[in-house]
């Protein structure tokens, strides 16, 4: 089958599941719902199968399928489940982190500043909602600091455009304001309301797919220059 029919078939299905899910979350019966929620990170593992596995991407294969099983555990009600959910949503976070160490391993300290004191700021938010979990969620707090500042590490990188260097940065910038936002509705910061609930999903699946994406951009892009060398 072609890969450009592949491909629009898997988004299809990808983002149909992501707006029956949105739309009847709380009416539809659970196992339908953790099937949904799962499908959209799913069909964007595959998507990369189809594509190429490779060591420049490995790590967001690996990233994307432990974003999709901690939607699994995430769905399933109970805090135990959730705490899990958590967990395995990290080590995806640690991955994506590692494809960014392993692609450029540059300092960049500068770029780290400004992203460090917006982390602690949230820290400070959340502090007094925490209790015991005040070592946990600042260990959560400094792997996405990390997260973002190797994120940033892609401007100026050779093998995507400007353009792919921005769709990959404001992805990663979504994912970790998704996550955020749970946190503060996990706390109580915020009111769990359905409409948190939406934005924090659309944030998370379309930071994972823009990450996706210019990760397969990469990819190609240094095949064809190893191909021409």
């Amino acid at each position: 089958m072609n890969k450009r029919l592949v491909s629009a078939l898997l988004f299809i299905i990808g983002l149909a599941s992501a707006v029956v899910f949105i739309v009847f979350r709380h009416t539809l019966p659970l196992r339908i719902t953790v099937v949904l929620k799962m499908l959209p990170t799913f069909m964007m593992a595959l998507w990369l199968i189809t594509q190429k596995i490779e060591k420049a991407n490995v790590m967001v294969f690996v990233g994307i399928l432990l974003a999709m099983i901690g939607d699994l555990f995430m769905e399933i009600p109970g805090e135990t489940f959730l705490m899990i959910g958590i967990v395995v949503n990290t080590l995806a976070i640690i991955s994506f982190t590692l494809y960014f160490y392993f692609s450029d391993r540059s300092g960049d300290w500068v770029r780290l500043i400004p992203i460090a004191i917006v982390m602690g700021v949230f820290y400070i938010i959340l502090y007094d909602y925490l209790a015991e979990l005040r070592i946990p969620v600042l260990v959560y707090c400094i792997i996405h600091t990390l997260f973002l500042w190797r994120s940033s590490a892609r401007f100026g990188e050779e093998h995507i455009s400007p353009l792919a260097q921005y769709v990959c940065f404001i992805g990663c910038v979504m994912v970790t304001i998704s996550d955020f936002l749970l946190s503060l509705t996990i706390f109580g910061v915020l009111p769990d309301k359905a409409l948190y609930s939406v934005a924090d999903m659309i944030l998370w699946w379309g930071g994972l797919f823009m990450l996706m994406i210019t990760a397969e951009i990469r990819r190609v892009n240094i095949q064809r220059k190893l191909q021409q060398a």
